[in-house]
């Protein structure tokens, strides 16, 4: 299945195609995104995530279709 994801520079994109779009396994959670994305560990607990627009935990259950946003809560200024 596939979902769109919008995801900071400083993470692997790779797997994410010209479209935004993730192909993940039927029943992938938000911490198979974050496996696949390659997310450090030391960033997990500041970076903030998104499916459908609605703050959510790692063990989310992703359907079709869903979309993924990052913030990352640290800037300069």
């Amino acid at each position: 299945m596939k979902v769109k994801v919008y995801a900071p520079a400083f993470l692997n994109g790779d797997e994410i195609d010209e479209m935004g779009n993730l192909t993940v396994p039927a029943g992938a959670t938000l911490r198979d995104v974050y496996k696949k994305l390659q997310v450090p560990l030391l960033l997990r607990p500041v970076l903030i995530c998104r499916v459908n627009y609605e703050k959510s935990r790692l063990d989310r259950k992703l359907q079709e279709g869903d979309v993924i946003s990052f913030l990352f809560p640290i800037s300069g200024g």
